[in-house]
């Protein structure tokens, strides 16, 4: 698949998730496979603002290419000044968030709110995408509600104002995350519009991947929820989709290898953020592993689900000060479930 001048590894790509997609664990889904990786979704107003902590999310200096910038927002003029500010900071593709379904979002307007003004989405489409010279593109859902579904209407309009590719959620904001992603709504847009197409929604295992690529048409697949604490869902997706064998899934010993791989990297990000400050070194590596450790302990969480103890092990962690504390914590289970530290 092709987005601008970017050709594609694969057909797998990861989704922007708030709190999840950091820089830490984006190179990590990158090196399990994924063709993109989106980052968090980034304020244009705060952007426009210099806001230090939005900034601190687009570090991407030195991050593989290409890379990808979701934007939310509401504004086509700040929405284009933004597009502008991050194009400069190296982005190589930019997203423009129209489906986020959180109540803080869409009270200003923004997310999936612009599925109930379409004309305004077109307008923000058409300032963006002329205002930089990257691709454009837009996450949306099939509507606001059941009785609003206009995901069709959306994907011609915002093809029309530019967009380079459409990534499309199989559920309604009223959703949320509840029921089923309703793939036919993407296989219906996938024929209506030129440009590709990302079906996303409900893809937990590689058979769920096929299954969707199979009965959607859609050009790529973008997987959310499922990674999280799991990257290994992305290579199976990309084997299965390429026609190879399934990857074998990952040891216990290997899933808490990942994870404390995870932690490390977050800190040592969340240390080049603090020296950014200009404290001294000390104050700045113990600050950084203060807010990696707490920042993570929701992560792996997730990648502890479905081992033996895993509930007292959460317990455990979320007590956890330090990367140290984790590090001893998984070895004593290492040890507990019979394997080598």
């Amino acid at each position: 698949m092709r987005i601008g001048q970017w050709q594609l590894k694969n057909k797998v790509l990861a989704a922007p998730m708030a709190g999840f997609t950091t820089r830490a664990y984006r190179d990590i889904l990158r090196q399990h496979g994924a063709a993109l990786a989106y980052g968090e979704m980034i304020s244009a107003q705060a952007l426009v603002y210099n806001n230090q902590r939005t900034f601190e999310l687009l570090q991407l200096a030195g991050e593989e290419s290409p890379r990808v910038v979701q934007l939310f927002g509401s504004k086509p003029d700040v929405m284009s000044e933004a597009a502008r500010i991050v194009q400069d900071l190296g982005a190589d593709i930019i997203d423009i968030n129209m489906g986020c379904p959180s109540p803080k979002i869409v009270r200003n307007g923004e997310g999936a709110a612009l599925l109930r003004d379409l004309p305004l989405a077109a307008r923000i489409m058409h300032a963006v995408s002329h205002a930089v010279n990257l691709p454009v593109t837009a996450k949306l859902r099939l509507g606001w509600s059941a009785d609003s579904i206009n995901c069709r209407e959306a994907a011609q309009i915002l093809e029309a104002a530019g967009a380079a590719a459409i990534a499309l959620h199989g559920r309604t904001r009223d959703q949320f995350y509840s029921g089923q992603a309703d793939w036919s709504q993407i296989a219906a847009v996938k024929k209506l519009v030129q440009i590709p197409v990302i079906g996303n929604g409900d893809i937990f295992s590689a058979a769920d991947a096929q299954r969707r690529m199979q009965e959607s048409g859609c050009d790529a697949l973008m997987i959310g929820r499922g990674m999280v604490g799991n990257p290994w869902l992305i290579r199976e997706c990309v084997a299965i989709l390429a026609g190879q064998e399934l990857p074998q899934r990952p040891s216990q010993q290997e899933i808490l290898r990942q994870a404390l791989l995870h932690l490390q990297r977050q800190i040592a990000r969340d240390i080049f953020l603090a020296e950014e400050k200009q404290i001294d070194e000390n104050t700045a590596r113990a600050e950084g592993e203060k807010t990696a450790v707490r920042s993570l302990r929701a992560h792996l969480a997730w990648y502890i689900k479905g081992l033996p103890q895993a509930a007292r092990m959460r317990c455990r962690i979320n007590q956890s000060l330090t990367a140290k504390d984790i590090e001893i914590l998984f070895e004593q289970w290492l040890v507990q479930m019979g394997e080598s530290p």
